[in-house]
């Protein structure tokens, strides 16, 4: 009896040192670096789907066992997931800085095309943030017909949000269709740092001349001259260069931004609603967000790293709650992207296996749905696709997160000719122009594909001051609805379609509506000095004037409203108002309707008596 006694000792004893040396481990990596990579069992699907809205999902999940789990997680995040009392390992290579080779332009060579750049080309190694922010405004500087610097804002520790731009007339918007390319909004995921850099050299590079020896020069060309291409390399250098004052090192790189916040779980979700990660909205994500609301991206990519799969939307939204309705155009894109991966590079190379669809419907690895794969709430891919009506994919480039600098430009050439045909899909498709019918001026309008768009942003919009539109779209046969406020609407039937191919729609113009005079006017909740007035909507409108005042003054109060309704204060206590109402709609108004009358409330006094209470009106 003895020796199973104390074998049940030994072994509740080595679970609780066990525990305490893992406990101990994280308490520790938390403290250096603010993050901690850790590995967890979990006792459900229902237990992991929990999580994943309280801890970060990381790569390398096993389809075979979806409850075993890679995860990262700040201090409180963890703190959260102590409380599922579950098994949990760290791994020291995961959570300790790693050897990185930085440029040296000693060692690395000057630029022999331009000896005026900071960087040599392609890149070999990872550039410091000071020589990335140097060879940034060294494309705009060298090119400047086709280049331009953007800075978008500022990280928390204030480093600069860059993009280089690139274009025919790079300082005007033309009619043409803007592409987004952003690498490392996971700050310890780099393969994309460098990579984005060498295409932009690239495009430059071949652009400028004629005789090229990859003979692209037509191509490249046609590309520039006929789309917006902005391209952000690092979207987080506080995470990438974490641990290293003078961002000279991404040897320490982490996950998430100074504040230890993962910036891929920090958008508005189309799902789940406005903070999904329960934190507030971060400086990158606000200087990103505001960039999209005051442009319009046709097609977007996000680069990652931790695998190697072309990852496409929706990832807050399982299969069976609905897949996106341009799934099959995404997975066609994602195949290309695929095909050339794996055919330039490496063999085995970007051929991870997460969606048996894809998989199953193409005959190929390399593309995943995102919820099958794992579910994200609040990542950029889904606030691009959903929110700004945009095409955006998140691309995992490498096993390895941070890379040895010897495979850098390997992974450069293995994806040269998948990241400008992914440019180039976002050229192909509808476009054209809509327009006032009697102005001629360029409106703001909504282009649907009928039957096929839903209410999950499928849809595209003008942009202004152009009028200009892109729809990319499958192969396939569709009537298309435009329309805008205070317009008539209008559908173009039977467009015919193939994929790789732009079709130049002509220009639509739409009848604008006269706006009626609103009806049914009523008063309600009406207090001493406060009342609320409503209306029924009319047609052709989209706000309302509204004027009010005493019954039989000479003088108006103006105001508007959004609503069919509006709350009035600041009022006169028992005084009949008169109010009227009309519609508005752009530049043109209905009559005012007729009026309609209110009194206020007079003012009631209480008075108490003993147990009695009695009521004295004024």
């Amino acid at each position: 009896m003895k020796k199973p006694l104390l074998l049940l000792i030994l072994m509740i004893s080595t679970t609780i040192c066990f525990s305490q040396s893992e406990k101990q481990k994280a308490e520790n990596y938390l403290k250096e670096r603010g993050e901690l990579v850790f590995t967890f069992t979990a006792n459900s699907l229902k237990e992991v789907k929990s999580l994943s809205s309280i801890v970060s999902f990381d790569h390398g999940q096993d389809p075979s066992n979806p409850l075993t789990i890679n995860a990262i997680a700040n201090e409180k995040e963890f703190n959260k997931f102590l409380n599922f009392n579950l098994p949990y390992t760290i791994a020291a290579e995961k959570n300790e800085p790693v050897e990185v080779e930085m440029y040296n332009r000693a060692i690395h060579g000057i630029q022999n095309r331009n000896a005026n750049y900071t960087l040599t080309f392609p890149l070999t190694a990872y550039p410091t943030y000071n020589d990335y922010a140097a060879q940034m405004s060294d494309f705009a500087t060298e090119n400047p017909s086709i280049a331009e610097l953007v800075d978008i804002g500022n990280t928390v520790n204030g480093k600069d949000l860059l993009f280089i731009k690139l274009s025919d007339n790079v300082g005007t918007h033309e009619q043409e269709p803007r592409l987004l390319l952003t690498s490392s909004m996971h700050g310890d995921e780099i393969a994309g740092y460098p990579m984005m850099l060498s295409l932009i050299d690239f495009l430059i590079e071949v652009y400028n001349d004629p005789a090229h020896a990859s003979g692209r020069h037509t191509e490249i060309k046609n590309l520039i001259d006929n789309s917006e291409i902005w391209i952000n390399p690092m979207a987080n250098p506080d995470g990438t260069f974490y641990g290293s004052a003078g961002y000279t090192s991404v040897s320490g790189a982490r996950r998430a931004n100074a504040n230890n916040i993962d910036l891929n779980r920090n958008y508005p979700d189309p799902r789940v609603g406005l903070h999904p990660d329960g934190e507030v909205y971060q400086i990158e994500t606000t200087s990103f967000m505001t960039m999209a609301d005051n442009y319009h991206f046709v097609i977007s990519a996000n680069f990652h790293g931790g695998t190697e799969v072309f990852n496409y939307p929706w990832d807050t939204w399982s299969v069976a709650q609905g897949r996106h309705v341009d799934d099959g155009w995404f997975i066609n894109v994602g195949g290309e992207y695929a095909a050339h991966a794996q055919a330039d590079g490496p063999n085995g190379y970007f051929d991870a296996s997460y969606d048996s669809n894809a998989n199953g419907i193409l005959g190929f690895t390399g593309v995943t749905h995102g919820a099958t794969w794992y579910q994200v709430a609040g990542g950029r891919q889904d606030y691009m696709t959903h929110d700004k009506h945009c095409r955006e994919s998140t691309i995992e480039l490498s096993n390895t997160k941070i890379i040895p600098a010897n495979q850098i430009e390997n992974h450069w050439d293995s994806n040269k000719d998948a990241l400008i045909d992914y440019l180039k899909q976002g050229t192909y498709g509808f476009t054209g122009l809509v327009k006032d019918a009697n102005t001629l001026n360029p409106i703001q309008a909504k282009i649907t594909i009928v039957g096929h768009d839903d209410s999950r942003g499928s849809w595209v919009e003008t942009e202004l001051p152009l009028g200009d539109y892109y729809r990319p779209i499958e192969a396939g046969t569709y009537d298309i609805l435009f329309e805008a406020d205070c317009y008539q609407s209008f559908t173009l039937t039977n467009q015919v379609i193939t994929d790789l191919q732009t079709i130049t729609l002509s220009d639509v113009f739409l009848t604008p509506v006269a706006p009626s005079v609103p009806a049914s006017l009523t008063a309600s909740s009406i207090a001493t000095t406060t009342a609320t007035i409503g209306w029924s909507a009319s047609s052709g409108g989209t706000s309302y004037g509204i004027r009010y005042r005493v019954n039989g003054s000479s003088t108006w109060i103006n105001t508007t409203s959004l609503t069919t309704s509006l709350d009035l204060s600041g009022l006169t206590i028992n005084t009949e108002y008169e109010f009227q109402v009309r519609s508005v709609c752009n530049a043109s108004t209905s009559s005012y309707s007729g009026s309609s009358l209110f009194t206020t409330l007079a003012v009631s006094y209480c008075a108490s008596n003993g147990n009695n209470v009695s009521d004295e009106y004024i």
